[in-house]
């Protein structure tokens, strides 16, 4: 392993410069500024917590929080940050599942945390997520395979499975990544993303850090906001939701974007018509394609063939192994598979990964060795960039006492990507709308069905499997 190896010596090679790190908002700390920020995290943490330990946190995306990682990296915990869209009963259960020592949170979400662990067996310690004061700074040895960060992602069953990062596994994927982005002091980067998913980490923020460029970051997003930081920006990635709000603003024919010379789009397919959008204005705009589980970074369209890539998602980044089950060499079809220094070793509380990680994605190959996504294996769906597996909203469902069967399909939708619809059987006459507002009560809002239909029964194969085929073909109708 070389000097660096981890997230800690990565923030100490630049800690000596008086260069601006982080910008969020009117708040703006430097390089050193930011690592003896993160020293002071690190004391405070030793002083509480043990290694090893998670440290969740309920926040919107902030310099503190960024800081508050370094401190992790540098004292041997592992940060766990939490979506505040999420219900009081889910994040429970990531709470009861991860067992974090403390929960640290915004002035606005106290309530929110408290609710959640008042319905949990283990409780963390709530405490304000505000810079330490007095805490003696100071760090140790750190392992490049121990984990540093803790991301939940939906997996097949429908409930949330953690994902633990390594510093290995984030150093690796920003190497990949780096492979396409070529980040230096001179780049401005535009985090969009919320730093509860792992693109709010791994995919630019961490890289950009380690390589001395400034890394903007925005709280939470606003399509015309955006827009100003991408007037002075080299570098950003968003999902195609916000590429299509920020597109549909008033705002955008006006906005300089001349500085931009790279722009990745993740998190769903990026549509044609989207993505020629931002190319008649200039903006190389490239699709990428990555999994939690992978770091994540995995494919990217190369930047200087951007516009002959329109429904395809490009080639390996350097360093990340791909290949189709079932496809030996050349053009086919299958399940995508990965493999390369950023692929985890396995879930939370999980038995051990190794080899190959099956992605549950559909791919086509074709003659120039290029990838496109094509389906997915299981029934789950991309709602703005935000996993929903059908499972967990049916769940919800079924706890109405009204509701005898649910199931719930994804159909595309020009704004989100994609969207849910519910069809339910139902033992009493009941308010479509109402059960939509059941679903809000229980549920993240992206999870809940943009639409609600109420039918006499499900189709099903005659094994009694309920025919999401046919399902998805009347979703679509009835659009």
């Amino acid at each position: 392993m070389s000097h660096l190896s981890d997230l800690s010596a990565q923030l100490r090679h630049q800690g000596d410069s008086g260069r601006t790190a982080v910008r969020c908002g009117d708040e703006s700390v430097s390089y050193r500024e930011l690592d003896a920020h993160a020293d002071a995290w690190a004391g405070w943490l030793r002083e509480r917590t043990r290694p090893g330990d998670r440290v969740a946190t309920l926040c919107r995306s902030s310099i503190e929080q960024i800081a508050l990682l370094y401190g992790c990296a540098h004292a041997g915990r592992v940060l766990m940050p939490l979506s505040y869209r999420l219900r009081p009963p889910e994040l429970a259960a990531l709470v009861a599942d991860a067992t974090p020592a403390l929960l640290l949170h915004d002035a606005g979400y106290g309530d929110l945390a408290a609710d959640a662990v008042r319905r949990c067996a283990h409780r963390p310690v709530l405490s304000p997520l505000v810079q330490p004061r007095g805490a003696a700074a100071g760090s140790g040895d750190v392992d490049p395979e121990a984990a540093v960060l803790l991301i939940h992602t939906s997996g097949s069953s429908g409930r949330p499975r953690g994902v633990p990062l390594s510093h290995r596994m984030c150093v690796a994927t920003g190497e990949a990544l780096d492979g396409v982005a070529a980040l230096g002091p001179d780049d401005v980067v535009v985090q969009l993303l919320p730093q509860h998913h792992t693109g709010g980490w791994t995919v630019l923020p961490l890289l950009a850090l380690a390589r001395g460029a400034t890394l903007i970051v925005e709280p939470e997003f606003d399509a015309d906001r955006a827009l100003r930081r991408l007037a002075d920006a080299t570098v950003t990635m968003a999902v195609p939701t916000m590429y299509r709000m920020m597109a549909d603003s008033a705002c955008f024919g006006a906005t300089d974007l001349s500085s931009l010379r790279l722009a990745v789009c993740g998190g769903a397919a990026l549509p044609g018509p989207l993505a020629r959008v931002w190319w008649e204005r200039g903006v190389p705009l490239c699709q990428g394609y990555g999994l939690t589980e992978a770091g994540p970074n995995v494919l990217c369209v190369p930047p200087g063939s951007v516009k002959a890539s329109a429904g395809w998602t490009g080639v390996p980044y350097p360093g990340v192994e791909v290949a189709l089950a079932g496809v030996a060499a050349g053009p086919g079809t299958g399940e995508l598979l990965v493999r390369g220094p950023a692929v985890f070793g396995g879930y939370w509380g999980g038995p051990p990964h190794h080899g190959w990680l099956h992605t549950g994605d559909l791919a086509e190959r074709d003659e120039r060795g290029w990838y496109r996504i094509v389906g997915r294996l299981d029934d789950g769906y991309i709602s703005g960039g935000e996993n929903v597996t059908p499972a967990e909203v049916e769940r919800a469902l079924h706890t109405h006492p009204a509701v005898v069967d649910a199931t719930v399909v994804g159909i595309p939708d020009e704004r989100w990507g994609e969207v849910g619809v519910a069809f339910v059987v139902a033992r009493s006459t009941v308010d479509e709308e109402g059960l939509r507002a059941w679903c809000r009560e229980r549920l993240a809002g992206f999870k809940v069905p943009a639409r609600v239909s109420v039918v006499e029964s499900l189709p099903t194969t005659g094994l009694g499997k309920v025919r999401r085929d046919v399902l998805r073909k009347m979703a679509r109708e009835a659009r």
